[in-house]
């Protein structure tokens, strides 16, 4: 009789430099078991009884929402693979998966080994050698302690517990989610810490697919992701948690879609720790997205919309998606009991709503997006308004009405004289004449330059006051008078704290204005052509001033 058997858990594998360890060492199959508690295995995976006689930890949370694969090899000279199990073949409960492999239907040899593998997406958790034996009396020699039995022809109940983090780094203070996004359904996934999730509506994905969300962990001294314009009010890691994750997909993306995008949108959502920043500049964070565009790194802003899945966005709701498993149900009452009362914000520390605040998060704690990649939250402090692209890089369109179109990056646009040629109240992104927009108070069709005698000045708004804002600027001449035109920063009560004019020359120039001693920075600035004559404008720029986190 062999006394080969058992299943070696395989210990994961995943992201960054870390590497599969092989579950088939040189020489030939090992007769071991290892997972969590054997061999220095995954420490989210567990063999149960009557596979193995253990206990599930009491510590970890069900990952139900997985959707493992079971599959039996015969390990002898070419043996292949004997039986796999799948789908509605395994059943799941509120603690373990189970699959019943019913041996008379695969005319098992008992001088074979034969190896039960389990696995979600690419990643392989465990195996067990199984020592088949043709009598009761063969049955009874079998170390239980060190192999799995079963007596040829008979049914082998396989069992195993997947805890939530079993696809992550297998590091202390890593934050995990996983899950399997479906084509017919909606899924709604949310890390262990309640930190961090993602909405995955029905249609998004062509076939199955594994989900896994994980922060990442980065030095303090560098940023999560490089390349936010310019120094930036950034989350940063703390004990409970990260706001710089990474979600992906098992296999990944490009393989499931043909396009390589989700089908449709999906949400990610961030809780931020935003210590005792004012409400004016928690409602400027935004979730940003770094991807590669053609190998170059490329960083996005998302638009930002409800996260009803985090407990730290004002739209919570626990029945939200139609999909609740249990990672959700367990890591929102355990975030719950962390922080109690809610109060602040969000494509995740202390929630984003914390619970010694009275303000609330006016937009929610998520951001919308095509595909997975790195995420982070931040408030940058130096922001360009091109007036060609929105908040979310996506094409201003000519003649679009400007005034709130940028109110998420903290700024909106006014008129002073809305009874002056071109009349009305709306500040527009104008193209004409130009192949890209310039911001004007007249409509698409009308020259976009404007003077301050007979048009007015245009009046940017800033949400969190600024120590320096500049603006592009070009001369037009008119009537042979050459154009000119001026920039005046304005403080709360509209006085006037430093002032710009143009150059002489009809060169295209930026002109700038500082808050000077002022301790209450930019409120406002107000540009126009100088007089009668004419200048048009574009690009503006503002830096912050930033309070420190606390």
């Amino acid at each position: 009789m062999k006394r080969i058997g058992l299943a070696s858990l395989a210990a994961a594998v995943l992201f960054g430099c870390q590497s599969d360890k092989p579950l088939t060492p040189p020489g030939g199959p090992l007769a071991e078991i290892r997972d969590a508690e054997h061999n220095q295995g995954n420490a989210f995976f567990f063999w149960l009884p009557p596979t193995v006689q253990q206990r599930p930890p009491a510590t970890q949370v069900f990952s139900r929402a997985l959707r493992p694969v079971v599959t039996i090899r015969n390990l002898c000279p070419n043996g292949g693979t004997v039986r796999t199990f799948s789908g509605p073949q395994i059943q799941v409960s509120n603690d373990h998966y189970l699959a019943n492999w019913h041996t008379d239907e695969d005319n098992l040899d008992p001088a074979c080994t034969y190896r039960m593998t389990v696995s979600v997406g690419s990643h392989d958790l465990g195996f067990a050698d199984v020592d088949v034996v043709s009598s009761g009396r063969e049955l009874r020699n079998v170390n239980t302690n060190e192999f799995i039995p079963l007596l040829d022809d008979g049914t082998l109940p396989i069992k195993f517990f997947i805890g939530v983090g079993s696809l992550c780094r297998q590091e202390a203070g890593v934050d995990c989610g996983e899950g399997t996004a479906r084509p017919d359904e909606n899924t709604t996934i949310v890390t262990t810490n309640g930190r961090a999730g993602t909405f995955i509506p029905a249609g998004a994905v062509a076939r199955e697919v594994t989900i896994i969300i994980e922060s990442a962990d980065h030095n303090p001294d560098e940023p999560c992701i490089r390349g936010l314009l310019g120094p930036t009010f950034e989350g940063t890691s703390t004990a409970d948690g990260n706001s710089c994750y990474d979600f992906r997909t098992d296999p990944p993306l490009s393989q499931i879609n043909e396009s390589g995008l989700f089908n449709t949108h999906v949400t990610v959502g961030i809780c931020a720790d935003f210590g005792n920043l004012p409400h004016a500049s928690v409602d400027l964070l935004q979730i940003f997205q770094l991807d590669l565009v053609d190998g170059e790194p490329s960083v996005q802003p998302l638009n930002n919309v409800p996260a009803p899945f985090l407990r730290c966005d004002p739209a919570f709701s626990p029945s939200f998606g139609s999909a609740r498993r249990g990672v959700l149900d367990l890591a929102t009452r355990a975030l719950g009991s962390a922080i109690g009362p809610l109060a602040l914000l969000a494509g995740p520390p202390r929630p984003l709503f914390a619970a010694t605040r009275a303000t609330m998060f006016d937009l929610g704690a998520g951001g919308s997006t095509d595909g997975f990649s790195r995420f982070v939250w931040s408030l940058p402090s130096e922001v360009i308004v091109d007036f060609d692209h929105a908040v979310d890089k996506s094409t201003v369109a000519p003649g679009t009405v400007v005034n709130a179109l940028y109110s998420h990056v903290g700024v909106t646009f006014s008129r002073t004289n809305p009874d002056g040629l071109c009349p009305g109240t709306a500040v527009y992104a104008s193209a004409t004449n130009a192949e890209q927009n310039n911001v004007t108070v007249c409509p698409e069709g009308v020259s976009p330059e404007f003077s301050d005698e007979e048009y007015g000045a245009i009046v940017a708004h800033f949400a969190i006051p600024s120590v320096r804002a500049c603006i592009e600027f070009t001369p037009i001449t008119r009537n042979d008078q050459s154009g000119a035109g001026y920039i005046e920063a304005l403080d709360v009560d509209g006085g006037v704290l430093d002032r710009a004019d143009s150059r002489s020359d009809l060169a295209q120039q930026t002109i700038c204005v500082s808050g000077g001693e002022s301790l209450d920075g930019i409120s406002s600035v107000r540009f126009a052509g100088t007089g009668s004559r004419f200048a048009v404008f574009d690009n503006l720029f503002f830096a912050r001033v930033l309070p420190p986190i606390q």
